[in-house]
């Protein structure tokens, strides 16, 4: 096990700064290994970019003009390579295919909203979505408000047994369609996107359970095993035999997230009933140390929404430990048997340990009380141990940063792994922290 001692600054501007500058080190880091081997074939392999975001709160513009380099000099490797043609991969399935555009070109586009680089880019890929391209086979089926297959593509549709079942991956497509919405202003888009994710949200608000998927007859609430199979190509998701697997999928998926996009654009009230839905059962897994995901998305609700009904679980989980460890270990992965029920799980995730002892509370969780209670000292703490998770990942993990899905690299550390975007030491601690207690960032939009 490699272990180091927990950082104890003397205020929370000292463990905000401190942080900061390891963080700089290391994306600059990352940009000379990235341009010394250049871009490849990967489907994410500058979504370690996320990890950036409070390096542009606190005004490091020079690593956007890096991401807009990349975003360029990507998309020409892949269209030299044939990955990619008129603007997307030709054969991918959503999970994987949607993540460089969904995540990626979505964080430039909120940095630079006038760039019409990335405008163009983000046409380019998403105007396959409604069927507006000529000569690209129908990805949605306007008379079911259903895709067609899990495997969209713009040379092909695959169309096997089961590939026709909508599952959560189909919602990182609803993600999309919000993205070019915002970034083009075009209806068509928002039209798309109310159609699909209203089948998801409806059957979330009345089903017995979670649903599973959709089919054109309806949602389905028992995962058959034509179903499983259909899954095993998702990488992590879980075995949907329950209500926590269900909803960690909807969430890994970016549902809540377009919901609550939904509900700020057409003020349905139905969008925040699916939300709460499925945030009713994940603030239940809250105690876990993995489930910083569930923890950010009970945040989020509560700062979009202004509804504190989350508040005091939120405190409980957090308050019902005696916890002051000094010393944080991490055991890097060994890929053992599938991977475990609940919240932000994989199985090339490393454990971490406190004082020797497995983890029990999630940096996430620490750093959400902070802002509940509204405790500096605790917003220090915070900082200081996520400084010592990503110090201790930049050494200890050794997987590719720019297989961006995995979960035992520095950037899956920083930015968070492909169960839980944009929840790492640096989004889902840091970031938050220095909005709630230091500089606003002004100058820098919507940071």
């Amino acid at each position: 096990m490699h272990e180091i001692e927990i950082p104890v600054s003397t205020s929370f501007d000292e463990a905000v700064e401190t942080f900061l500058a390891e963080l700089r080190e290391w994306a600059w880091q990352c940009v000379r290994e990235h341009d010394a081997s250049g871009p490849n074939d990967g489907h994410d392999q500058v979504n370690f970019t996320l990890a950036w975001e409070p390096l542009f709160l606190a005004g490091e513009r020079d690593l956007l003009a890096v991401m807009t380099r990349w975003r360029d000099e990507i998309r020409d490797c892949h269209v030299a390579s044939g990955g990619w043609h008129h603007g997307y991969w030709r054969r991918q399935e959503a999970h994987h295919g949607t993540e460089h555009f969904g995540l990626f070109l979505a964080t430039l586009h909120r940095l630079a909203p006038d760039d019409q680089g990335t405008r163009d880019q983000i046409r380019d890929a998403c105007e396959h979505l409604g069927n507006w391209v000529p000569d690209i086979p129908a990805w949605f089926d306007w008379s079911t408000g259903l895709f067609r297959s899990m495997w969209l593509g713009t040379s092909e549709v695959r169309e096997e047994p089961g590939f026709g079942a909508n599952v959560a991956d189909h919602m990182r497509l609803v993600t999309l369609a919000l993205l070019a919405h915002e970034a083009l202003g075009e209806e068509r888009y928002l039209t798309l996107a109310e159609m699909h994710a209203g089948h998801w949200a409806d059957a979330i608000i009345d089903g017995p359970c979670l649903p599973a998927a959709l089919l054109p007859s309806g949602p389905l609430y028992a995962a058959d095993e034509e179903l499983q199979a259909h899954y095993q190509f998702v990488g992590m998701a879980g075995t949907l035999a329950d209500d926590v697997d269900r909803a960690e999928n909807l969430l890994a998926s970016g549902a809540i997230d377009a919901f609550l996009s939904l509900h700020r654009l057409t003020g349905e009230e139905r969008w925040l009933e699916a939300s709460r839905r499925l945030l009713d059962v994940l603030v239940t897994q809250i105690g876990d140390p993995d489930a910083g995901a569930a923890v950010q998305a009970l945040m989020q609700y509560r700062e979009e929404e202004w509804d504190l009904r989350y508040d005091d679980a939120l405190k409980e989980a957090y308050d019902r430990l005696v916890w002051a460890p000094r010393t944080l270990g991490v055991e890097p992965m060994k890929r053992e048997g599938p991977r475990p029920s609940g919240i932000g799980k994989r199985s090339d995730k490393p454990e971490w340990f406190e004082d020797g002892e497995p983890r029990r509370l999630s940096p996430v969780l620490v750093a959400a009380a902070a802002e509940l209670l509204e405790n500096e000292e605790l917003a220090r703490e915070a900082v200081d141990l996520a400084r010592a998770y990503f110090a201790l990942g930049r050494q200890a993990l050794t997987g590719d940063r720019r297989h961006a899905c995995g979960a035992n690299s520095d950037a899956s550390v920083a930015r968070g792994h492909g169960r839980e975007n944009n929840v790492g030491m640096a989004t889902g601690v840091l970031l938050p922290l220095m909005q709630c207690f230091g500089d606003d960032g002004e100058g820098w939009p919507d940071a």
